[in-house]
């Protein structure tokens, strides 16, 4: 994936003004008649949601608009040169380079359209300037350059959530269980050579979420390569392979402000020698999608551990069928949901079959331990229900 490049950008320089006219007397409308040079086309730099990458600019150079064009006689206006529009794709930025120096000039996150380059004015032709003192002017003017500058354009996925790991650790199983990402998974490392993304969809909005390579502390790690990428994530979900991993540490000493102001779920990797082999049930995946929405909406609010960010442990081994929330309780076990959505619950021979199901299932007792009382709200799915 390309996501950097340097261009340099050139505006249309504007048109010159015409010298014309009938110096005769007595013929009419003569006098100077020189038309103004029309304007240099600008440059533009437009978001574009169908591109993916600046890979359309990887052998280009130099971008330039078109000149104006000369004036004529008659006062005619020469034409406007035609603007040029680069397209990027949302979470570009734009930065300009002058005495090696680099400033961020503007980002591109939705369909804007930014100027970069104005093109040049067009020249005045010498109908324009005649007065009392000089009837026939003999002077025009030459049509002003275009801007000239040279800029970085730096690409970063817009995302809500990024995972990151070591070689191996389950990221693109992971991916593929939360996500409709179908990403390359197999039994050797480093398999992810890019990023790859994919999306959550909740009940409330659908959330963006990407996948880096594996990050190493060694040269030429693809992982920090495409380890900015993460920048723009609130969240970020680390799959760890035990106490000794220092993936963390690795992505601070790289970028120490990538981790500031942002939630860190950290889960448990069962498999740290066979990523193809990773199982994740779907108990598991439903908690960690369901905690990763909380996050995102802001209803978990947890303080820093020494590395500027929220953390939040997930174990798979200790994963239930029952949360305790702030509002109550949910129950998310598939087979549960899906029968809740089906039934109609205000029956009482049907929630009398339904409750015995959650008996069986052994969610009634989860409740119970978990200390839900009578009137406290339930939610199943799209169902909420007032225990009794």
């Amino acid at each position: 994936m390309k996501d950097k490049i340097k261009l340099l950008i050139l505006a249309g320089s504007g048109g010159d003004g015409a010298i014309s006219g009938v110096r005769k007397k007595f013929i009419p409308r003569g006098g100077p008649d020189g038309g103004d040079g029309g304007n240099g086309g600008s440059i533009y730099i437009v978001g574009d949601r169908n591109t993916t990458s600046l890979i359309n600019y990887n052998h280009i150079r130099n971008i330039n608009a078109n000149n104006g064009y000369e004036g004529s006689s008659g006062n005619k206006k020469g034409k406007k040169g035609r603007d040029k529009y680069i397209a990027v794709p949302f979470g570009t930025k734009v930065l300009k380079i002058e005495n090696k120096e680099k400033k961020l000039l503007f980002e591109i996150l939705d369909n804007q359209k930014k100027l970069i380059a104005k093109g040049g004015m067009g020249g005045k032709g010498n109908s324009g300037k005649a007065n009392s003192v000089v009837q026939y002017p003999l002077l025009a003017e030459k049509g002003e350059k275009g801007e000239e500058l040279e800029i970085e354009m730096n690409y970063l996925i817009l995302s809500d959530v990024a995972i990151v790991g070591k070689p191996n650790s389950g990221k693109s199983t992971f991916l593929s269980k939360i996500t409709n990402a179908r990403p390359k998974i197999n039994i050797y490392p480093y398999t992810t050579i890019g990023v790859e993304t994919g999306t959550i969809e909740t009940v409330k909005k659908q959330y963006k979420i990407i996948e880096i390579p594996g990050i190493e502390n060694k040269k030429n790690n693809l992982g920090l390569k495409y380890l900015k990428h993460i920048e723009r994530a609130r969240v970020i979900v680390f799959l760890c392979e035990g106490e000794e991993d220092d993936t963390i540490e690795i992505i601070k000493d790289n970028n120490q402000n990538l981790l500031k102001n942002k939630s860190l779920v950290i889960i448990k990797s069962h498999n740290n020698t066979d990523e193809a082999q990773t199982q994740t049930s779907v108990k598991e995946i439903l908690l960690i999608k369901k905690t990763i929405e909380n996050v995102l909406l802001e209803d978990v609010k947890l303080n820093p551990e020494n590395i500027d960010a929220d953390i939040i442990k997930i174990n798979p081994e200790e994963i239930e069928n029952v949360i305790k929330g702030k509002d109550g309780f949910e129950i998310i076990h598939p087979q549960i949901i899906r029968i809740a959505e089906k039934v109609n619950l205000n029956k009482w021979d049907v929630m009398a079959q339904f409750m015995k199901v959650l008996h069986q299932k052994g969610i009634a007792k989860t409740l119970l331990m978990k200390g839900v009382k009578q009137g406290d709200i339930v939610k199943i799915g799209s169902i909420t229900l007032e225990w009794n």
